[in-house]
């Protein structure tokens, strides 16, 4: 960060965080809140067939939301981009970032067969291996290629790319593809009444920096998303905590009955 900082202005960084609002914003709808059902349904399936099941056919529908809504974001990216960012100029940082928040989205469902079987390993070192990757794709473009706040997007989009492939190998290697329609079916039922949920939560998560960014400057916007990036090191231990207990009480839930 302290590198980015004396690279990229206020103003890139604000663009980027409004950016992000948008792509938050419409991902979560991608993804019908499937995240919650899967984990939930997870622990139902007793067969691998059927978590495979579970896993490929939910993974499939929020793939075919995610491309549709990416198309529509990019045949509107410059009247979306006027109206979010305050300018048409910034099309393509809209697009991508929605891009990669999205491959982030698919690659979590990956990351909670892991949390849900309990393979500490495998999640951590995983989510790691992305984090230094999209570090070092985002300092050699930003930094030596100097193109600019997207080489942040950029860095970031192919560091998810590179680790969503290798999910995606290792799973079918080890967890043959089956679908399930049925269990998408139960999973969505759980999950579309949660839906709304994603518009109080960008609400109450992002639109904080899109009314900066109306009643200051896109500088502002920035300058509040450094800050908001140093102070979120302490929601990472939270995560950390809650991805130990999550698991084990769904596991209570459907194995202990009614102890």
């Amino acid at each position: 960060l302290p590198i980015f900082t004396r690279i990229l202005t206020p103003a890139d960084y604000g663009v980027w965080a409004l950016a992000q609002v948008y792509a938050v914003f419409v991902n979560g709808i991608a993804n019908f809140g499937l995240s919650i059902g899967y984990e939930r349904n997870f622990f139902e399936k007793k067969e691998i067939k059927n978590v495979a099941g579970l896993l490929y056919s939910t993974l499939l529908f929020v793939i075919v939301a995610f491309m549709f809504c990416g198309f529509v974001t990019y045949l509107f990216k410059y009247p979306l981009s006027r109206w979010i960012i305050g300018s048409s100029d910034y099309a393509d940082i809209l697009f991508w970032t929605y891009c990669m928040t999205g491959i982030v989205g698919l690659k979590t469902y990956y990351l909670t067969y892991f949390k849900n079987t309990e393979n500490a390993k495998s999640l951590v070192w995983y989510t790691i291996d992305e984090s230094i990757l999209g570090v070092l794709f985002s300092l050699f473009m930003v930094a030596y290629l100097r193109i600019g706040v997207i080489g942040l997007v950029w860095g970031q989009l192919l560091a998810s790319c590179i680790i969503f492939s290798a999910l995606s190998i290792r799973f079918v290697r080890h967890l043959p593809i089956s679908l399930d329609w049925y269990a998408l079916r139960d999973s969505l039922k759980l999950s579309l009444p949660l839906t709304p949920r994603i518009f109080f939560g960008v609400l109450g998560n992002q639109f904080d920096k899109y009314m900066i960014g109306l009643l200051n400057t896109v500088g502002g916007v920035g300058v509040y998303n450094i800050g908001q990036k140093v102070a979120n090191v302490v929601f990472t231990y939270m995560t950390a905590i809650q991805n130990v207990f999550s698991p084990q009480v769904y596991k209570r839930m459907f194995e202990m009955g009614t102890k």
